[in-house]
Order: structure tokens, then sequence, then C-alpha cells
């Protein structure tokens, strides 16, 4: 028996059909106006049957927008990831390519997409690299179940432009000086005080230092664990909208230890002070519960009534709490910290992060650039390209 074959359509004796057999033995048929593109279409189909590249044609025929949400909803995601990707899928990814099919996408769409994003959308080139990378991961999983028979994205140049992308940065990065972040901390509300010391001075995420219990902190060893925090992505009773928990922090099985993190004198100093005016919270023991010492801290809150409030107090102009992360990194790369253990008490899988957003983030960089190359081109110094080597 045929695998396909030609024939005239039944319903319309002017077009023709094309018919085959797909994978699983089930027939399937396409009309055409003429037989050359019925023919054509089944010679297409036995070629992708005699090389194992079949694709059924009502799949790729789905929209973006459908394959986008089916590639989400498959993956272990928590709630708060979701919600990122449903947002990336309404602000970038509709409104662009609307109800196109996945199977008419080529190269110069997904340029055009690349193109619209900046010019239209004005999003960073780190933004967009990272938009373009999900896309791409979603066009290939398309390929590997089937949907499409390539990826698209693959072809695509100058998607992620690093050095653009850290030049960007560089020119908009909030530089926090040591004088604006003692004022910031000065300025804190006396409960949630410690908690910006432990941003400062250990590189806490706010998420993380809001989930600091008292069994976290060794005075003795002079060492902070870290390895829980608060996430407002939880499930609430009605399935529809998140709720707080404290959870181990991302990327973490729940087995695993979390990072070990110096603790400075100065920073311990608070924490003790802390404890000594304030106490911990519930089973946990938990530093930083919500205002009414009845549940976990909430971001509604932190921002306008923690963080805001520093700053107003502490008489410096508006910057987001993670620059002082950003300071804690910076400082240590300042101070001579070797890059892999400041990116291991950062949380860091690699140094690549460092080189990316902290090296720039410090003041100093380029009187110290000046300096070490004034002092090197002058007569009479010394090269250590030319000292004779020691037996």
């Amino acid at each position: 028996m045929a695998r396909a074959w030609v024939a005239r359509s039944k319903d319309d004796p002017k077009k023709w059909t094309a018919f085959w057999y797909d994978p699983d033995g089930k027939q399937r048929q396409k009309s055409f106006d003429t037989k050359k593109r019925a023919d054509d279409h089944r010679k297409r189909k036995e070629q992708e049957l005699d090389a194992g590249t079949y694709l059924d044609d009502k799949l790729g025929k789905q929209a973006v927008t459908a394959v986008w949400e089916q590639w989400t909803n498959q993956r272990k995601l928590t709630n708060s990831t979701k919600k990122q990707y449903r947002s990336i899928l309404n602000t970038t990814i509709e409104p662009f390519f609307k109800a196109r099919s996945i199977v008419s996408l080529k190269v110069a769409d997904i340029e055009q997409w690349l193109l619209w994003m900046e010019t239209d959308r004005n999003l960073t080139a780190r933004t967009r690299r990272q938009r373009f990378s999900y896309f791409s991961g979603m066009m290939e999983w398309a390929v590997v179940n089937e949907i499409i028979g390539r990826n698209p994205c693959k072809s695509v140049k100058g998607a992620g432009n690093r050095s653009r992308e850290i030049r960007e940065q560089k020119t908009k990065a909030r530089r926090l000086t040591t004088r604006e972040v003692l004022a910031t901390l000065e300025g804190c509300p006396a409960r949630y005080r410690a908690m910006l010391w432990l941003m400062a001075g250990c590189g806490l995420r706010i998420g993380e230092a809001m989930a600091v219990s008292r069994d976290q902190i060794d005075f003795k060893a002079e060492t902070l664990r870290v390895d829980f925090q608060i996430a407002e992505d939880g499930e609430s009773e009605s399935g529809k909208n998140s709720a707080i928990q404290r959870r181990h922090i991302k990327a973490r099985e729940e087995e695993e230890p979390g990072r070990s993190v110096p603790l400075p004198p100065n920073v311990a100093f608070e924490l003790r002070r802390h404890l000594k005016n304030h106490g911990v919270w519930g089973p946990e023991s938990l530093l930083f519960p919500n205002v009414s010492r009845s549940g976990y801290l909430y971001a509604s809150y932190f921002y306008p009534k923690i963080w805001t409030e520093a700053l107003k107090q502490g008489g410096v102009s508006y910057c987001k709490p993670h620059e002082l992360r950003h300071y804690y990194g910076s400082r240590l790369l300042y101070a001579g910290v070797p890059e892999n253990d400041v990116a291991d008490w950062m949380g860091h899988s690699s140094t690549d992060v460092l080189r990316d957003h902290y090296h720039y983030i410090f003041e100093g960089a380029e009187q110290r650039g000046r300096a070490a190359i004034a002092s090197m081109l002058t007569p009479g110094a010394d090269d250590p390209t030319e000292q004779a080597s020691v037996a």
C-alpha cells in the first residue's frame, strides 16, 4: 500500500488532494488548486517519512502565543517565574506576533521583533537578550516536540551583544557611596535597620534578608548561613493570587545547606542589638516579621514604609534596594577579595556575573587605571616582565 498518493478531490473536482499515512498509520490529506502543488506536497511528506522528520501540519499552524503557553506549562516553574513568563507573553510576544502561526516564522521575523523591542518598547540590551533567549528556548522545544522543523532563532546574528549590554548598564548604574549607604542605614526604622545591614554588609537579596532566622547566625564562628528566602509565590486558597511563603532559596533542593557568608563585626553588632531590642518571631525564630508581628514581611510594606523612608530620612536620592547588594560586591572586589570567593558569598554560579555587573560600579576605577599606567610609563620604573628569573 502506497504511503502517499494524489487524487482529485471528491468535494471539488477542480482541486487535487494529497493523501498520506503519518508515522502512527493515520491517513492524512490536504487539498490544493493544482495537481503539481498536491504532488509537491506528497513528495515532501514522503521525504519527511523517509528521513524521520515528519511534522504534523496542524501542530505547526498553532499560534506562537499558544505554543509559548504550552512550553511554560510543561516546565516546573515557581509561581513567580510563571508570572514573569506571562508578563513577557503579554508585553512583547503577543503584541508583536499576534495570531502568527509558529511554523510561519522566519529569521527576518525574529530580527524585526528584536528591533521592535528596542525601538518601540525601549528595552535595554540585557532585557532584549534575555527575552530572545527565552523565545529561542521555546522554539527549540517546539522542534524537539515535532511542532516545527527548525529553530529560526539559531540563524539570528547579534541577538545578544554583551559589550553593548555592559556599556548600557555602566551608564545607567546608580553608584552608592559609603556615606549614602550609612545614611540610608541610619535613616531606616529601627525595627528593620539590621535587615538593611545584612543587605549592605553580607550581600543578601531582599527576600533572603526578610527570611533570616536566629539559627542562621553563628556569632562565634562569625558566619551567616543563607538558605531561605521570603517569596510571594505560594498557592492561595482561591488559587488565583500568590501567597507569601518562606522557602529554600531559588534553584536549591530542601536538603542542600545554602551558602555561608562571612559575618563582619559591625553587622554582628547590629544583629545583637536587634535581638536584644526586638527579639524573634514565630516557630522559625524570624528576625524580621511584619510590623504587627503576625506573619511574614510583604514587599508591599517594605518598599514604602521601610526602604523609601530610609532614603528620605538619610537624604539619599531614590535607588533600588538591590543597590546595597551591588555595594557589597563592588567593595569586596575593590578590596582585592578573589572573585571566586565573592561569587560564592553572593550566591552566583560563576564569576561572569561579577565581571558584568560589579567591576564598574565602585568609584575610583578610572583614577586607579590612570595612576597604574602613569607609574609604569615612566623612565626607570620597575617592569616585572624584565626581572631576571630566580634559579
